[in-house]
């Protein structure tokens, strides 16, 4: 390993990392005893956002923003769970949730919902067979550049977007790092892994050094260890996780350096082999039940994340103290406290920055303190901190009235909470998603957190990986394929898709597609509702003459709703059971419109596919929706129109029948206008590229302002 400038401040914090045994209890098995207990408490969101307690009794029913909703299943690489009511993972305890969301499969959209099945309803995954992009060996340092020589410019598919072809000087360049929980293709549950994998390869396309960080859950693909391992001591333990390294080429000598942390697998010198936290049958529990020990999981987690950057070297070279860390949701919750009570107290990281980017807050991260009745409450000594310094940041206490009984104090702490308060600057995932989380509906109950750091909160819409989804190259369309410039493909896509699926081969008909998870979240019981509407003639001949085509999984009383409905109308309706990528591609590409009625959604990303397709979107005005979708103008005279769709303002029947009636009526009655319309949508620029520009500018900013936490070193 190359010899640091500052080697020395690494080997102090090294030691610091190892020599911070604490009090308390824990096992070989990297599991801390004290969280292994039951829960005492089951708590579920009710009402309008508000996250209530209630006792533990016999069929609780959890809510999902408002609406009662089961666990998907979940997808391979490694999935989120399994739905089986007993653990697969050997001597793991399991408790109950613990307010806030069950972690389902998917924060914004179904299509991040790798699920597959048949029009029976059986569903299973098909994710495994999928092959993970091939992985190179990290440049050595000889090869690697470290002066670029004068950048050749090339234009990317925005014209506000300039890719360089080498790396950024240095004095332009950032070192990134990039901490999740999961990463496509590795491990996947919802859109959280597409957001670290596609924006780093879109930072490192933009000329910077860019490292994820993210638990080693099986073994990959070409992914390999490193030889670098740290002990952490937490629990009363020590607990030894060691790097594993991939390297993924993004072309001109750039790439991405993915870091895998690995815990246990292996004898150790003084016992027998140390079972892994990370390498179980789910990533955060099993059957709807989450890991009892997941606090202590990612604790460590973020411990190796904040050590990988000074210890790992990628390249031959580590990436050193000058870092911007963007930490992605409650998992990595404890990263902005790390840093700031541990190294920078110690004097390390000065240069450094924390950014904590929110997908989705109801998923909050909350942990019972004490975790049971019959035990002791814990400290962030506990953690491996030297104090317990900042625990207020993260410390939540439900009102008497959601408590379990009269003894219960209510208290828990919030991972997503202190995430946000710790953190040097805040982003979202969508700017309109940034103003709704400063409501008690939208922040779920933190509403004061997040107004606390309106200021430094910057809402940023995320990306499509524009290489897969292009109708000009689409494996599953072709030999298909159509484009701005020649669009007539697009007939054949919809004439294919009819045939396929059972329809009636009709150009005149509008096909009028939903592809989202069978829930109340999505909007799916608003289509049951107006289902006869939409099916029946109205007076001026819009409605009637249709055709609708659904596809998802989930609740079972949503999927009877589209059996029936298939059933009921043949050659109108196709209602299909389960997902696969290549059916939501062909959908996307042969539909008129795309419903997206979802009663909230952070991002969405179908809404962006579609229009890349050419696909008018009719969406509910919320989230990244409301930022992604242009309201349709019909009295604007300009030569090319203003528009790319409709939204809708109220998340009911007579919203959705709005924008429906009048996009369904446009594409019968005013067709200049909907090719107009069409091809406005596939000028829309969704590209990574795009949105990790805007990145990059708050990572700039964070960096230009001293740290939001900057504590008093501790005296030597």
């Amino acid at each position: 390993m190359a010899v640091r400038k500052h080697a020395g401040a690494v080997i102090f914090v090294c030691w610091l990392a190892v020599g911070c045994v604490v009090s308390g209890s824990g096992d070989a098995g990297g599991r801390a005893n004290s969280l292994r207990g039951e829960q005492r408490w089951g708590r579920t969101d009710a009402g309008k956002g508000r996250l209530n307690l209630v006792p533990r009794r016999q069929n609780i029913l959890r809510l999902y923003g408002g609406a009662a909703e089961p666990p998907a299943p979940a997808a391979d690489p490694v999935s989120a769970g399994v739905s089986t009511g007993e653990p697969q993972s050997a001597g793991v305890r399991l408790v109950r949730p613990m307010g806030g969301f069950q972690r389902t499969s998917s924060y914004s959209s179904l299509n991040d919902i790798m699920l597959t099945g048949d029009k029976a309803g059986k569903v299973t995954s098909d994710e495994g067979n999928v092959a993970p992009p091939v992985l190179q060996a990290a440049p050595s340092s000889t090869s690697q550049q470290k002066t670029p020589t004068k950048l050749s410019l090339k234009r990317s598919m925005s014209s506000e977007i300039i890719i360089p072809d080498t790396l950024l000087p240095e004095s332009e360049r950032l070192n990134i790092v990039i901490v999740s929980s999961e990463i496509t293709p590795y491990s996947k549950s919802g859109g959280l892994a597409d957001v670290a994998s596609k924006l780093s390869a879109a930072l490192a396309r933009l000329g910077h050094r860019v490292m994820t960080v993210a638990p080693l859950y099986k073994s990959y693909e070409g992914v390999e260890p490193t030889g670098v391992k740290r002990t952490f001591g937490l629990w009363d333990s020590g607990h030894t996780v060691e790097y594993c390294h991939g390297f993924q080429d993004v072309g001109g000598g750039k790439g991405v350096d993915h870091i895998f942390v690995k815990h246990g697998g292996e004898a150790s010198k003084h016992g027998p082999k140390v079972t892994s936290c990370f390498e179980r049958a789910g990533m955060y529990g099993e059957g709807g039940m989450d890991y009892g020990d997941n606090l202590f999981r990612f604790a460590l987690f973020a411990w190796a994340a904040l050590e990988a950057p000074l210890v790992v070297p990628c390249g031959g070279v580590p990436y050193g103290e000058d870092i911007v860390f963007l930490a992605n949701d409650w998992q990595a919750g404890f990263v902005p406290l790390i840093l700031s009570s541990h190294y920078r107290r110690y004097k390390v990281y000065s240069k450094a920055r924390c950014i904590f980017d929110i997908h989705n807050m109801g998923y909050q991260g909350p942990f019972p303190n004490p975790p049971s009745s019959d035990q002791s409450p814990f400290s962030f000594c506990d953690f491996g901190l030297k104090d317990n310094a900042y625990y207020d940041k993260y410390f939540w206490v439900y009102p008497e009235a959601d408590r379990a009984h009269a003894l219960d104090k209510g208290e828990a702490i919030k991972l997503l909470k202190g995430g946000i308060e710790l953190c040097d600057r805040v982003c979202t995932v969508a700017p309109s998603y940034c103003q709704e989380i400063m409501s008690s509906e939208g922040a779920w109950g933190m509403e004061d957190v997040t107004k606390g750091r309106y200021e430094h909160t910057t809402g940023i819409l995320n990306g499509i990986d524009r290489n897969e989804w292009d109708p000009s190259n689409d494996p599953y369309l072709l030999p298909i394929c159509f484009s701005l410039e020649n669009p007539e493909g697009k007939a054949q896509a919809k004439a294919k898709l009819q045939k396929d699926l059972g329809l009636n081969v009709d150009a005149h008909k509008p096909i009028i597609a939903f592809i989202g998870r069978l829930s109340p979240q999505k909007g799916v019981d608003l289509i049951e509702e107006i289902f006869p509407w939409l099916m029946d003639h109205d007076p001026k001949g819009v409605t009637g003459q249709v055709q609708l085509v659904m596809m998802g999984s989930g609740e079972e009383k949503y999927a009877n709703f589209l059996r029936r409905a298939e059933a009921e109308n043949k050659g109108k309706v196709c209602g299909y059971v389960g997902f696969t990528a290549e059916m939501e591609h062909r959908i996307i590409a042969g539909a008129d419109i795309l419903l997206m009625p979802s009663r909230y959604e952070p991002c969405g990303l179908p809404q962006m596919y579609a229009q890349r397709y050419g696909t008018i979107p009719v969406v509910h005005a919320t989230g990244g929706l409301k930022d992604s979708v242009i309201q349709y103008n019909p009295f604007d005279t300009s030569e090319d129109g203003v528009g790319t769709g409709w939204k809708f303002d109220c998340a009911d029947a007579a919203g959705l029948q709005f924008g429906l009636w009048n996009a369904i009526n446009t594409f019968k009655n005013y067709k200049e206008d909907w090719s107009k319309m069409i091809k406005r949508c596939m000028r829309m620029n969704f590209s990574w590229e795009k949105s990790a520009v805007k990145y990059v500018d708050v990572f700039k900013a964070a960096k230009a302002a001293p740290p939001y936490i900057n504590p008093l070193p501790f005296e030597q």
